[in-house]
């Protein structure tokens, strides 16, 4: 859908925002941050995926692509500061040990409140995963955390005998996950509503592609080429600017043959989920719709992959006609000309990301005055380095053509680099331009929220406290100044 109205907006996820105990949450943060991007003249509040990936791990490698990550809900709602002490939360500590913690806090407020919670109207809202989900969750909790694909046989395969004599065993433990998600729920309208009344839209992320070990697999195995000896082949991306071994995901192929034969239903039903949670959609390697990246499944890397055609015209084809919902395509990396097509065919947005316009191939497509109007515009995303970061560690070549591009003296600093590039997004032809928080306030590669290829040490970057409005006020007189 094109993209009409000149905005700026600021990437910042809900886990970054200010929380003494845990990783940020729905918390009242989230009314202080929307007032304070309101105060920016900002339109658009971008975050990562909120699905159910567990504490602190990849918002794209979730259990669910509709579940809302139950550690994203705001304990403090339901709990009093006193009962929260009890559970000694320390950010220092291991995940798992914080996990743990959080599990017992919904624990307790599942005990006070769950079963008193009349679930009848969000269960009926939710049917299409809701069920699912939670016996994926209890079923996965009772063998240990195992993968479905080693599940006891009969609830692997879903036997409908095996599945309700479990149900019947385990009501309240199902009650339990399907409360949790009533909560979650609830707080993130009240985040969402509060963003709009004050003219902010919420700009929200969805993977291509979903985990192996997901509730959306097991539920719907047909969905994808699962081979029974598990040789079959998996997803990721070619050597790129980020890693040159590539990327190698590991997530199960789509079977889109199988999807065709009930017009993708799981895409329309996945994208509703989306459009219901987030005023815009981005849908992350977008260029999977035109063709993926199929590695076989005994790979080490992704360097011995193929390229096969996608089966995106016939899925955009479905849910354009069915959903109203803002589609942009990240479609960063290689991008072809079927890709192009593509996205033009539908009206949707591109990406253009200026850390990458000055590694010295002269006039390329992300310097502003190529941009073409019905795209997003960025410094850095956060698979970037923070725009300091790069700065810090790039060689003179590379800083001396941005001082260039800008027009700026080559003996001035990093800092007034950084402001220069911003207004330049600003006066640039990009209908709308999204800043990342740490580069707002100009913070080094300490701030970097992830590092792609790197298991460790990624997703935990998290404000102290929301900037006061005098951070705001220069935002505000750009947006004005650009109309934006």
């Amino acid at each position: 859908m094109e993209n009409n109205q000149r905005k700026s907006g600021i990437l910042l996820h809900i886990t970054s925002l200010p929380n003494e105990r845990t990783l940020g949450t729905f918390s009242c943060e989230c009314e202080k941050f929307i007032d304070w991007l309101s105060q920016g003249g900002f339109k658009v509040w971008q975050v990562l995926p909120i699905t159910d990936c567990g504490y602190s791990y990849s918002p794209y490698s979730a259990v669910s692509s509709f579940a809302i990550n139950p550690y994203l809900i705001d304990l403090s709602e339901y709990l009093s500061l006193s009962e929260l002490d009890t559970f000694g939360f320390n950010k220092s500590d291991d995940r798992v040990v914080q996990q743990e913690r959080i599990d017992s806090a919904l624990d307790l407020i599942y005990n006070k409140l769950g079963k008193d919670t009349d679930l009848t109207e969000f269960e009926k809202q939710n049917k299409s995963w809701l069920e699912d989900y939670a016996l994926y969750k209890v079923i996965k909790e009772s063998c240990d955390d195992v993968s479905w694909a080693d599940f006891p046989l009969g609830l692997k395969k879903r036997n409908k005998a095996d599945i309700d004599t479990f149900i019947f065993g385990h009501k309240d433990e199902i009650r339990k996950i399907k409360f949790i998600q009533y909560i979650a729920h609830s707080q993130w309208n009240r985040v969402k509503s509060y963003a709009n009344k004050n003219g902010i839209q919420i700009f929200g992320d969805v993977p291509f592609y979903v985990e192996m070990d997901s509730a959306d697999v097991w539920s719907n195995p047909t969905n994808w080429k699962l081979n029974s000896d598990g040789k079959g082949e998996v997803a990721g991306v070619p050597p790129d600017y980020f890693n040159k071994d590539g990327q190698l995901w590991g997530n199960p192929i789509y079977n889109f043959s199988a999807m065709a034969k009930n017009k993708y239903k799981y895409f329309t039903e996945r994208f509703k989920r989306q459009s219901e949670l987030f005023d815009i959609v981005r849908i992350d390697h977008f260029i999977a719709f035109s063709r993926y990246w199929a590695i076989p499944s005994t790979s080490t890397t992704a360097t011995k992959g193929k390229w096969v055609k996608g089966s995106g015209e016939a899925i955009l084809k479905e849910l354009t006609s069915k959903l109203k919902i803002n589609i942009i395509a990240e479609d960063l990396g290689i991008v072809t000309e079927d890709v192009k097509k593509l996205r033009e065919q539908f009206n949707i947005p591109g990406l253009k990301v200026m850390q990458f316009a000055f590694d010295g191939d002269g006039d390329n497509m992300y310097q502003p005055h190529n941009y073409e109007k019905n795209c997003v515009a960025y410094i850095g995303t956060h698979d970037n380095n923070t725009f300091m970061g790069m700065l810090n560690s790039s060689d003179w070549d590379k800083i001396n053509r941005f001082k260039r591009y800008l027009r700026i003296p080559l003996e001035w600093g990093n800092d007034a680099v950084i402001d220069n590039t911003i207004q330049t997004l600003y006066r640039s032809s990009a209908n709308t331009i999204i800043l990342t928080m740490q580069d707002v306030l100009k913070l080094g590669s300490e701030a970097r929220m992830n590092i792609p290829g790197k298991p460790e040490g990624n997703w935990t970057w998290q404000l102290t406290s929301i900037p006061d409005t005098s951070t705001a006020w220069c935002f505000k007189e750009l947006a004005d100044l650009y109309a934006r």
